[in-house]
């Protein structure tokens, strides 16, 4: 099993894991959060947690984690470059541009022209979904 494979199956075991509506935080979300950083909002509603999860994930797997892996952006930092989408594998590591800032999952496909993301806070849970190959920043492994 390769790096990207190993990080894609233990990310693949928090499917559907969401957020809880109202005062409430998951605690699964809101121990993700408060590995990345102890100073972070544990509530999973205020917190942007994409890094947070991938942070998780990378730590549960030993295939480590860049600085403040809790900032989305800081994955461009991580790991090997990929040079296309064409040349992504299942599990890479992958970065996207969106309002306000960056958003982090892994490469689970393609769906035409648009990227299957696996990832953490993706309609406020973790789950597959479809993202535009407009706004990826990078791709790393």
């Amino acid at each position: 099993m390769t790096k990207s494979e190993l990080i894609f199956s233990e990310a693949k075991k928090y499917l559907g894991v969401k957020e809880i509506n109202g005062p409430k935080s998951n605690p699964i979300i809101t121990g993700w959060i408060k590995s990345a950083a102890r100073w972070l909002n544990g509530d999973d509603s205020q917190t942007a947690w994409c890094g947070c999860f991938r942070g998780a994930i990378g730590l549960a797997t030993g295939t480590g984690v860049p600085s403040s892996h809790y900032r989305a952006a800081n994955w461009l930092s991580w790991g090997d470059k990929v040079k296309t989408i064409r040349d992504a594998i299942i599990g890479d590591t992958l970065v996207f541009k969106r309002p306000g800032g960056y958003h982090v999952g892994l490469f689970a496909g393609m769906d035409g022209q648009n990227i299957l993301v696996l990832g953490g806070n993706q309609s406020n849970e973790v789950n597959i979904s479809k993202h535009s190959t407009t706004i990826l920043e990078g791709i790393r492994r």
